[in-house]
């Protein structure tokens, strides 16, 4: 058996968490990537899988702000669920070869990787004019995370997940390290 020093953990992370330029112009919070996250997976020594981005492979950089009702269209779905078809497949490669995975992690109010919210009721693209909108953080996942959920489980596996909240960063990395720990 050939030994080599990988740690044989790993989580899958939203790809904004690892690259902020690909969020909508205006809306990013940090000026590369969550350094906070990331230092606490290298911290415990955990490999990380970034996730594609649906709605940038979607529609572009140059995309408006939208929301979870604006998103959900067939072609959106076809287009989150081939995503979330390939990613279980190389989960399923991964596991298979003795690596944990053990979280899936996304953004909290996203209308496609948000874990438990996302931003529901506006109809627009001007960004202005979302930032004064009425739109609500409604108590449900995005798009992208629905369809991974339904494909990880058609496929029999159970992923714990974890939605980052950029609004209380350090309450959310605090929360990340008791997952990861258990």
């Amino acid at each position: 058996m050939q030994r080599d020093k990988r740690s044989k953990k790993l989580v899958l992370v939203a790809h904004c968490i690892l690259n902020q330029n690909s969020k909508v112009l205006g809306l990013a919070q940090h000026s590369s990537m969550i350094f906070e996250l990331v230092n606490l997976l290298k911290e415990k020594d955990y490999g990380i899988v970034q996730m594609s981005c649906p709605e940038l492979t979607f529609a572009g950089l140059l995309r408006w702000s939208q929301t979870q009702e604006q998103y959900d269209t067939p072609m959106f779905r076809q287009h989150c669920r081939k995503i979330a078809i390939q990613l279980v497949d190389q989960v399923i490669g991964y596991v298979k070869n003795g690596i944990k995975v053990s979280a899936i992690i996304g953004i909290e109010g996203s209308p496609s990787c948000g874990v438990t919210r996302t931003y529901m009721g506006y109809k627009g693209g001007n960004i202005e004019k979302a930032r004064r909108s009425r739109k609500k953080l409604a108590e449900k996942p995005g798009i992208f995370i629905e369809e991974l959920v339904s494909e990880l489980e058609k496929r029999g596996l159970s992923i714990s997940l974890y939605g980052l909240d950029e609004t209380r960063i350090k309450q959310s990395i605090k929360e990340i390290a008791l997952i990861l720990e258990s």
